[in-house]
């Protein structure tokens, strides 16, 4: 996995039924909250959504996210992607100026 950042304006962001998966079978994440960036076209990122320590701190993720969506506020996220993948899981997000 490499760690990567990306920057833009959330243009998509959604949360589903927990346990679901995100794309397609050969490049599918375990994520409940799923978000495209404008500046990223064909790739998706997303974090699990689960009641675990981890927790407290994706749900303040979701806010931000959720807030950045809302607002037009420039958004930063640093990623895990596999090799040859475009979707990402989330690891922190925080607001761009």
């Amino acid at each position: 996995m490499a760690l990567l950042q990306a920057s833009g304006h959330v243009s998509l962001l959604r949360v589903h039924k927990r346990g679901s998966k995100y794309g397609p079978a050969t490049d599918t994440i375990d994520v409940e909250v799923v978000a495209w960036l404008d500046s990223q076209p064909g790739k998706a990122f997303g974090f699990q959504l689960r009641d675990d320590a981890d927790g407290p701190a994706r749900r303040g993720m979701l806010d931000l996210l959720r807030d950045a969506f809302n607002h037009g506020w420039k958004t930063t996220i640093d990623y895990e992607i596999g090799a040859g993948k475009l979707n990402g899981v989330i690891l922190r997000v925080w607001l761009t100026k």
